[in-house]
């Protein structure tokens, strides 16, 4: 199996083609900027971060974001896709971005303060091996912010929300990696069944 194998899915060749558009897309404003704003606001309530890691950070919006929030932060994205670590790195050039997968954080460990992850946990692969890596890299007292789409059951059989969770299930995979639940909710965007996010925030 050659070492770009892992990045030849449907859902990481999606995002290849869509990163040169992806700043300029209608989601922008319609579903990420909102789910950035309440991933941040949640984040100020927790202890100033030294380090924060974006995992799938797409172009780096969020990360631009969390800078204006907290510029001394060291920030760091993570990225299966090659077009999207590209335009992060032009984008962002504060981050160091890297191209990597969720399951297989290329970080050391407990060398991170704050973990987010915003509408990429649906397209994980393993999602339980994923939040293993993310409480693998937080330091102790860290904080992991997960904000992902909540469709109703009825349309979970869609291609684009086929990984979504329910909070419960959330808070077992949580569980299961060690990290303690502190809080979930959801958030309704006012843009349909579709857009509806869950959050988890969870602790080392």
């Amino acid at each position: 199996m050659s070492s770009d194998a892992p990045y030849q899915t449907f859902d990481v060749q999606h995002f290849e083609r869509w990163s040169r558009s992806y700043e300029e897309s209608w989601m922008q404003r319609r579903v990420f900027a909102p789910t950035h704003s309440a991933v941040l606001a949640l984040a100020t309530q927790l202890p100033t971060p030294d380090v924060i890691l974006d995992a799938g950070c797409g172009t780096g919006r969020l990360l631009r974001a969390a800078a204006q929030r907290w510029p001394d932060a060291t920030l760091i994205g993570v990225d299966p896709a090659e077009g999207m670590v590209e335009m992060a790195r032009k984008l962002t050039p504060g981050a160091t971005i890297h191209r990597g997968l969720a399951e297989a954080l290329p970080l050391p460990d407990a060398s991170v303060d704050l973990v987010f992850s915003t509408l990429s946990f649906h397209h994980w692969h393993d999602q339980q091996a994923g939040v293993r890596e993310m409480a693998r890299v937080l330091r102790p007292g860290g904080h992991f912010i997960l904000a992902d789409v909540a469709p109703p059951q009825i349309l979970t059989w869609l291609r684009f929300t086929r990984g979504a969770r329910s909070l419960a299930t959330r808070q077992r995979i949580f569980a299961a990696a060690g990290l303690r639940v502190e809080r979930q909710q959801s958030v309704n965007l006012g843009a349909g069944p579709f857009n509806l996010i869950a959050i988890t925030v969870a602790a080392r």
